[in-house]
């Protein structure tokens, strides 16, 4: 298997990521004049591919994607703990800033996010939403193939699997495959954020950090409308926003 494969069959390839985090570097020294050239010249790229790259993300081109990251830079509100209070049923802030210290952390290592069903599409959210905002993040199959690739590649390799951060998403708290890659990532020392309805779950007694959201008896399959999702990415997008809010 190609070592870049996580890489390629993510939403975007590392070198994506690399010209992405470039951007981002110069908006965030507060240059008013940031042009294609420059950025292709330090990534080593042609600007007809960043043209692309702009393009399959849903933007006009390079102006238009860059217009977008730099709206992001607006003044920062202040926090306002009822935010999240109201979306998280354990609102706790050593919980943010401990789940804020990860993302300081490990924000130039690959971050999983993990999930299955209608959870998995939670995942490859924050997967794209992150990626964008200059981390490198994967999703549950990336994260399968990473450990068997390092596993069968261990002695090409300096060191071996690097322990980062994986996010998991469970309504239940005890998806089978989504508890099997948080062992996985346990055993090698990653730290484990989750978000879930159950506290007193297998998930929950697996990860450092606990976000409980929407904690009731609703099952999936009911016809009653199904919050939880909607609050997790509500959630989601609180948290971001205050990691960046107080870079």
């Amino acid at each position: 298997m190609n070592q870049n494969y996580f890489f390629f069959t993510n939403q975007l390839n590392e070198t994506e990521t690399r010209v992405i985090t470039s951007i981002l570097g110069h908006i965030e020294n507060n240059e008013s004049k940031i042009s294609i050239a420059q950025i292709a010249a330090e990534n080593y790229v042609s600007t007809s591919f960043i043209v692309k790259m702009c393009k399959r993300l849903g933007y006009s081109g390079y102006t238009d994607f860059v217009y977008h990251l730099s709206s992001k830079r607006e003044a920062p509100r202040a926090l306002d703990a009822l935010d999240l209070g109201h979306l998280l049923d354990n609102y706790s802030q050593e919980d943010v800033r401990t789940f804020l210290g990860y993302l300081r952390e490990y924000r130039n290592r690959k971050i999983f996010a993990v999930g299955a069903g209608f959870a998995d599409m939670i995942a490859v959210y924050m997967t794209q939403r992150m990626a964008v905002s200059g981390f490198m993040v994967f999703s549950h199959v990336h994260f399968y193939d990473y450990m068997v690739f390092k596993k069968s590649n261990a002695s090409l390799m300096e060191s071996n699997i690097e322990p980062s951060l994986i996010i998991a998403i469970s309504q239940s708290g005890e998806t089978e495959v989504v508890i099997n890659d948080i062992k996985r990532a346990r055993q090698h020392g990653f730290r484990v954020a989750c978000f879930t309805r159950t506290p007193a779950s297998t998930l929950a007694a697996l990860s450092d950090v606990t976000f409980l959201v929407d904690k009731s008896d609703q099952v999936l399959l009911s016809p009653v409308p199904n919050p939880f999702f909607g609050k997790v990415i509500l959630a989601f997008e609180e948290l971001l926003g205050l990691y960046f809010r107080q870079e």
